[in-house]
């Protein structure tokens, strides 16, 4: 018994560590962040095979973030967001699986556009707020 006694506390230390990382909220501002930098790392690619992966990471992080909670008057705005967003990136992948970087591409910048325009709802300018 007493050999197990460091084995139980080493389990219970890791269920604790665990448990912890799942109780933290989830940050949208450092999850788009991430995208941000996966999104260069596609558009910068001059290969199918360096745009699979960030494309890859992109869309996880696409689906994390239309499971995590959001304030209600935000909501409605987030989800149709991140479903546009991976519409859009389900037509790159199938570009990338069709082995046509330049459509791939093409379609890279329809994330790009996305990107801007949920950005400039989700935070308006002054001046649209005052002139709508």
């Amino acid at each position: 018994m007493k050999n197990n006694i460091p084995a139980i506390a080493g389990l219970v230390a890791s269920l604790a560590f665990a448990s912890s990382a799942f109780a933290q909220p989830f940050d949208l501002t450092q999850t788009m962040k991430k995208m941000r930098f996966e999104f260069k790392q596609a558009a910068e690619a001059e290969s199918i095979e360096q745009m699979q992966q960030p494309i890859v990471n992109l869309a996880e992080l696409v689906e994390q973030s239309k499971q995590a909670e959001y304030p209600v008057e935000k909501q409605e705005l987030y989800m149709e967001g991140f479903k546009k967003l991976a519409i859009a990136i389900d037509g790159v992948e199938a570009q990338i699986e069709a082995g046509d970087l330049e459509q791939a591409q093409e379609l890279l910048r329809e994330v790009d556009d996305l990107r801007i325009e949920y950005h400039d709802r989700r935070n308006p300018s002054i001046w649209s707020r005052l002139f709508g």
